[in-house]
Order: C-alpha cells, then structure tokens, then sequence
C-alpha cells in the first residue's frame, strides 16, 4: 500500500444558517470504500478503489481507471465537530456540520 497514488476530488464547500455542508464527487466509491476521520477541527477523507469482476466474468476492456481520492479541510471556527452526519450517494459525499449554538446570528428585541 506504499505505492497507493490518491487525487483530490471536486468539493464544494458552503456556509447556510446553521450548518456547514461539504459536497464532494466520488465517483465509482462505495460507501465501504470510504474513510472519513476527525481530528480537532481537521475533517479527512480517504477511499480505496476496491472492484472485482463478479463471479464467471471477465474484464475485457477498461475505459477508465479506479482511483482512491483523498482530502482534508479544516472546519472553521464556529462549526460544532460533534455535530457531524454524512451519507453518500450516488458517487456524492455529502457531509453536514451543525454551527455551535452559540456562534448563531440572533435577533435582538428592542424595547
């Protein structure tokens, strides 16, 4: 596994109202072929291409190769690392941070 050679995938990052999502093109990974790690406020991800012909068949002829991708990003300040969930689908990880309580925008009543 020394030898693994990883490319960093397509991601998009984007701040909503209380959370942070992270979108990131995996094409062709599974969702056992992925890892995804937390670190304080460091957020990894490595997959593994693991494809094997099914049973009685032959690869003839491959148009493309399996890749393993890997990539970090640092969450910013106000995202709440405990608050986390993500789910893949559709060769797409989608990773949700939650915004810590108390770094939301309120709205202050005026008397």
């Amino acid at each position: 596994m020394d030898n693994e050679k990883f490319i960093v995938p397509s991601a998009t990052f984007t701040e909503k109202p209380d959370e942070y999502e992270l979108k990131v093109s995996l094409p062709g990974v599974g969702k056992n072929d992925a890892e995804l790690h937390m670190e304080g406020r460091t957020l990894s991800l490595k997959t593994h291409a693991k494809y094997q012909n099914p049973a009685g068949f032959r690869q003839v002829v491959a148009e493309f190769d399996r890749v393993n991708y890997a990539m970090s990003v640092d969450l910013p300040e106000m995202a709440d690392p405990s608050a986390l969930s993500a789910k893949l689908e559709a060769g797409v990880l989608t990773v949700n941070v939650k915004k810590r309580p108390e770094t939301k925008a309120k709205r202050i009543e005026i008397g």
